[in-house]
């Protein structure tokens, strides 16, 4: 049997943790075991295995935090390698960007043979000072020596990582999330169960509430579509801000974010994302499972799971995002179409068999001598 330990920052409510709890629970039992090791849930973020069941022991280190610091991260490595020292794994598979450092060097340090990282997207750009950004790339740079293999979420973002000299590519390969059904609840009353309108096109935005996805962004849509309302289902960092600024319009409510989609995408009529980064982004794979469709910009991965035109529209700013929103709010038609279509065509485009059939196919070739 292949043991697999799994180490990821946080267990957040979040496209990693999705993809993880999808690959342990899909994979063959009597094949693979697998722990997860992972630092300590963030309250506003959630914890995605409280409402989740997942085939694996999980260690939780509270030092593994998001937040960085010296003190921490020494802590960190101490534990999670004394812990593979024990567990003695035959691969270590890294996911986000502080585990992946962190637990690569702990797999190295333990002499665990086989080392894999997953970017689930990458922090090239939006995410840090050009100071700080620079400093991650030429660490990443360095931990390409002792990584046998890198997955990575989406085939834009691993060009962007083969051009940064962050990863080789012949020995990385691009995955695409797997696609779960979603069907929809009565929208009517679901609408009614959270007291929102029941008569006019509701627009939705799924995600964190962090600068990268950019909320602000769609909380001016509200003041130049007054005829729609607006929902915000999430949680994150600039809650209270987006809390606050949506109370200055009449067209806007903001919701904890539920992981009940079948629930979530019965409330809106499309999905907006409106981030300056993104990998491959779940929220928009889990719209068109459910037979949403999408106004999205154009950034990262996006147009791997979207068709502009077919499945959504896709927009390179502001202006065009309005005027994608508003194009879609007022023609019901085409959001059936586009809707329908999604639904039918992400399946194809994001096999969950795939997805498994990648992982266990490396898992296997890497310990094959």
């Amino acid at each position: 049997m292949i043991h697999v330990v799994h180490v990821l920052t946080r267990t957040n409510i979040g496209g990693p943790s999705v993809m993880l709890v999808d690959l342990i629970n899909g994979l063959d039992a009597s094949r693979f075991r697998h722990t997860i090791i992972r630092g300590t849930a963030v309250e506003a973020e959630g914890d995605y295995l409280l409402h989740h069941q997942v085939a694996s022991e999980v260690i939780t280190l509270p030092a593994l935090r998001r937040s960085i610091g010296v003190v921490a991260e020494l802590r960190s490595l101490w534990h999670i390698t004394k812990l593979l020292r024990e567990l003695r794994p035959d691969i270590v598979h890294t996911h986000m960007a502080k585990a992946g450092i962190v637990g690569r060097l702990a797999a190295f340090l333990s002499r665990t043979p086989i080392r894999i990282h997953t970017f689930h997207g990458h922090l090239l750009h939006g995410y840090f000072s050009d100071v700080v950004g620079g400093l991650f790339i030429r660490i990443e740079r360095l931990f390409r020596v002792i990584t046998s293999h890198s997955l990575v979420v989406g085939s834009a973002t691993r060009r962007d990582l083969i051009a940064a000299r962050i990863v080789r590519e012949s020995s990385s390969t691009a995955v695409l999330p797997g696609a779960k059904s979603i069907v929809r609840q009565d929208p009517v009353a679901v609408r009614k169960m959270h007291g929102l309108p029941v008569d006019v096109v509701i627009v939705g935005f799924v995600g964190r509430f962090t600068n990268i996805k950019r909320p602000d962004r769609f909380l001016s849509l509200a003041s130049g579509i007054p005829n729609a309302h607006f929902v915000m289902f999430g949680n994150g960092p600039l809650r209270e801000e987006v809390q606050r600024q949506a109370e200055t319009h009449d067209n806007v409510s903001v919701m904890d974010f539920s992981t009940d989609l079948t629930r979530v995408f019965a409330t809106v009529d499309l999905m907006v994302l409106t981030s300056d980064n993104e990998g491959v982004p779940l929220s928009l794979m889990e719209a068109a499972a459910a037979g949403v469709p999408v106004v999205s910009m154009r950034v990262g991965g996006v147009e791997e799971i979207v068709e502009h035109g077919v499945t959504g529209l896709l927009v390179d700013n502001d202006a065009e995002l309005g005027h994608a929103v508003a194009q879609l709010v007022h023609n019901e038609s085409m959001r059936a179409s586009m809707g329908a279509t999604a639904q039918r065509t992400i399946h194809e485009r994001c096999s969950l068999t795939k997805y498994l059939s990648t992982h266990d196919e490396l898992y296997t070739r890497l310990l094959t001598p």
